[in-house]
């Protein structure tokens, strides 16, 4: 990357980047926006979204649009941070500071940031931000099929008749173009996805072996 396309930042030196991209977004709020009080910065909400976005776009982007900030995400989790977890005063007015409780969090974090001690976040894993939130519903679905589970569980042999059905949101009294619509939508699915999850990609294969006889007796109407 060259120099002109680099990030600049306002409350960390590229040094410390690499750490703070490890901290969870509830921590980064808490560190940009103590770092810019110790600046004499005033931030406005929309300045803590672009430095949460810069300083880790990975988890801050906007989903399926990796080149801007997803505000939602960040002021959603201020929100939070003012009200109910009491780490946060102010308003997007007046600009947000910390409390007792999170300068003190903050305080731990300048040390740990030093010495290159930050650990990194077990929060849920990242979503990938270059897949759009609408497209990546119907894979999320299909991993919490039966049949997925159960193939993951080294349970394949127990995949029965109704997984098969489950996966593909279809019944036995489905309309033929109903289930050719279907598994036409599901069968898309796993092609954009085979790449990024073999194992959905292998209870495909499975399934449509197994019980290739169910998908043509729906496709005749019975």
């Amino acid at each position: 990357m060259s120099e002109k396309l680099k990030p600049e930042f306002k409350t960390a030196t590229p040094k410390e980047v690499e750490g703070l991209q490890k901290l969870s977004t509830e921590r980064l709020i808490i560190w940009i926006i103590g770092k810019s009080k110790d600046m004499n910065l005033k931030l406005s909400v929309e300045d803590i979204v672009i430095e949460s976005w810069k300083l880790n776009p990975e988890k801050h982007s906007l989903r399926g649009y990796n080149k801007y900030p997803d505000s939602h995400s960040v002021i959603k989790r201020i929100g939070e941070m003012k009200g109910k977890k009491g780490l946060l005063i102010g308003s997007e007015m007046t600009g947000y500071s910390l409390t007792e409780i999170s300068q003190s969090i903050f305080l731990d974090l300048k040390i740990l940031v030093k010495h290159g001690k930050i650990k990194q976040s077990h929060g849920n894993k990242v979503a990938d931000r270059n897949i759009s939130s609408i497209d990546e519903a119907p894979y999320r679905r299909l991993t919490k099929s039966p049949a997925y589970v159960k193939y993951l569980a080294n349970k394949s042999n127990e995949i029965v008749e109704t997984d098969f059905l489950y996966f593909y949101g279809i019944n036995w009294h489905s309309k033929p173009s109903i289930v050719q619509n279907r598994i036409k939508n599901v069968d898309a699915v796993v092609k954009s996805f085979k790449e990024k999850d073999s194992i959905l990609k292998n209870v495909h294969s499975l399934i449509n072996e197994n019980f290739n006889y169910v998908k043509e007796k729906l496709l005749k109407g019975n």
